[in-house]
C-alpha cells in the first residue's frame, strides 16, 4: 500500500483479481462496483487516478468513461476496455485493451501519475492547472478555454501589480491593436463572475481606470 490514492470502478471477480491486486500492492486503493458509487468515492477520497475496468462489468464503459471526465475533470482515466482497437470510442486519458497484465497496468498507471505532475500557478485562493485549463476557487473547478487559462495565468503570476491594456492584448491575443477590446472586456467580465462573490463590486481583479486591471489578494 502507497500514499497514493487509485480508484477502481469495477465489478471484482475472480477472474478480475489481478487488477485489484496489483494495484492493492502499490497504492492505497478504493473500490466501487458502479459509476455512480465510483463518483461518490472519488469526491470523498480525491483519488490521484481512476481506473474504469469496463471489461469486468461487461461493457465498452464508454459512456461511463465519458461521465466521469465530465464530473472529475482534473482526474485522469485508465480505462481497461474490452476491445476490439478499431471499435474503441473512448476518451479516457489513457486506455488498455484487455488481457492487462501487471506490468502494462503499472506501467499506464505511472504515465499518468506524470501526466499529473501538472505545472499550477495560484495567488491567495485561486489557482490554475495550466495544463489541464483548470481554475480552482474556494475548492470549486471550472473548466478553462485556452484563451480564459492565459488571462488568468498573467494576472495570477503578477498580483499586485497593475497591468495595462496593451500588455494584456499583447501576451493573450499577440496583439498590440486597440481600437476594440470588447473581446477583453468579455474575458474580464467572465473571470469576475468566476471568481467574485459580487462581479459588481470585485474584491480581487480590480480595475484601474484609464491603465487597465490589478489583481488584489486581501490579506486574511
Amino acid at each position: 500500500m502507497g500514499g497514493i490514492h487509485v480508484l477502481l470502478i469495477g465489478r471484482v471477480t475472480a477472474s478480475r483479481a489481478v487488477v485489484r491486486q496489483t494495484l492493492e500492492k502499490h497504492y492505497t486503493l478504493h473500490v466501487a462496483n458502479s459509476g455512480k458509487k465510483g463518483l461518490t468515492l472519488a469526491v470523498a477520497r480525491q483519488p490521484e487516478v481512476v481506473v474504469l475496468d469496463a471489461v469486468s462489468m461487461r461493457t465498452p464503459g464508454e459512456r461511463l468513461c465519458q461521465t466521469l471526465q465530465e464530473a472529475l475533470q482534473d482526474v485522469p482515466i485508465l480505462h481497461i476496455h474490452p476491445g476490439p482497437e478499431k471499435e474503441v470510442r473512448s476518451t479516457a486519458d489513457l486506455i488498455l485493451l484487455d488481457p492487462v497484465t501487471p506490468r502494462k497496468l503499472m506501467g499506464a498507471i505511472k504515465r499518468l501519475l506524470n501526466v499529473t505532475n501538472d505545472e499550477q500557478v495560484s495567488a491567495g485562493p485561486l489557482r490554475v492547472n495550466l495544463t489541464r485549463r483548470v481554475l480552482s476557487v474556494n475548492g470549486q473547478d471550472i473548466k478553462l478555454t485556452p484563451k480564459q487559462a492565459n488571462l488568468i495565468e498573467i494576472f495570477l503570476r503578477c498580483p499586485g501589480q497593475t497591468l495595462d491594456r496593451k500588455t494584456i492584448m499583447e501576451k493573450v491575443w499577440q496583439t498590440d491593436y486597440l481600437g476594440d477590446t470588447r473581446t477583453l472586456d468579455v474575458h474580464i467580465r467572465w473571470i469576475r463572475q468566476a471568481i467574485e462573490e459580487d462581479p459588481s463590486a470585485p474584491r480581487y481583479l480590480k480595475t484601474v481606470r484609464g491603465v487597465g486591471y490589478r489583481l488584489e489578494i486581501p490579506a486574511e
